[in-house]
């Protein structure tokens, strides 16, 4: 039965329709639906062996070419994708659903290291394939982008620093460069990791995938490996599979991620067409950045700042 805690968005998706699509899709009747997840931008729910997404709002479009390269590795680096298509302005996908628990679910520091040691496998394999139909973010970018909106809502002492550190932060981004470009997956968790019984994790939710500093990737990651004190194994697992990188490099990617972080972030609430662009969440990014280019880049960590 549809999961108690949620109602089906009828207002937006006939669950009759959405249904049929699956059915068709599937090639068999579905099971009920299991609402795994409402927001704003639209709806998750597991039907049997499949999982559905519907975006009211498409925000990431890449989703199809996105997977259709992850298929392409081996072993491949996400659930199949089994359909895809725009309806009535929406976007609506169809996942095979994996079986297991999540790493969030297993809790360990080897569950963490096993999603690290994944994201790397795919990111250096996705490194060697065309990724020109992705979007890109270019690291060199990253540092002066968010001086090109409007950062009226931000405290000026926040903004001011950031024009003043330009030149150290665009030194990270150029040291960046020399790593090759790849998937740079924006919301790598232990939630996002499912367990497989040959303790591979096999990492969801690519949709938001663009291509820039594969780096960039271990915000979170590195946040939950800090919470229980493994930053170093999680961080060095990740290197050691990458073949890319060192220690140095993932400290200027921390120092820059924040910036990226909050770009995106306005962006995204702005397609949402929210009367704020994320002012609190891009505050807080601002004195992350601001404090690990003083503090040291592995010392603050957002989770912290967004308790306080």
């Amino acid at each position: 039965m549809t999961n108690e805690q949620h109602a089906w968005p009828n207002e937006h998706i006939p669950l009759d329709a959405a249904e049929r699509w699956i059915a068709s899709a599937c090639a068999r009747k579905v099971a009920p639906p299991e609402i795994l997840q409402i927001k704003q931008w639209g709806v998750t729910a597991r039907f049997g062996s499949a999982v559905f997404k519907a975006s009211f709002t498409p925000l990431f479009p890449q989703v199809t070419d996105v997977h259709a390269l992850l298929e392409r590795i081996v072993p491949a680096g996400a659930p199949r994708l089994i359909a895809s298509e725009m309806v009535d302005g929406q976007l609506w996908t169809l996942f095979e659903h994996i079986e297991g628990a999540t790493a969030e679910e297993v809790g360990t520091p080897g569950a963490l290291e096993a999603t690290a040691r994944e994201l790397a496998r795919v990111q250096a394999a996705a490194a060697k394939l065309d990724l020109t139909r992705l979007p890109v973010f270019d690291v060199r970018r990253v540092p002066g982008a968010l001086l090109e909106d409007d950062l009226s809502d931000q405290p000026v002492a926040l903004v001011q620093w950031l024009r003043d550190a330009q030149p150290m932060l665009q030194l990270d981004a150029d040291m960046l460069a020399d790593i090759p470009s790849s998937l740079d997956h924006r919301d790598v968790n232990a939630s996002n990791a499912i367990m497989l019984d040959d303790g591979r994790a096999l990492l969801l939710d690519w949709e938001e995938t663009t291509v820039g500093c594969p780096l960039f990737s271990l915000e979170r990651l590195l946040d939950e490996a800090h919470q229980i004190s493994a930053v170093e194994t999680v961080m060095g697992v990740y290197l050691d599979t990458l073949c890319a990188g060192g220690s140095e490099q993932v400290e200027r990617s921390m120092r820059l991620a924040p910036l990226k972080l909050a770009c995106e972030s306005r962006a995204y609430a702005r397609a949402l067409g929210w009367p704020r662009p994320h002012t609190r969440l891009t505050t807080r990014l601002l004195e992350l950045a601001q404090r690990r280019s003083t503090d040291g880049a592995l010392s603050i960590w957002l989770s912290d700042l967004l308790a306080s």
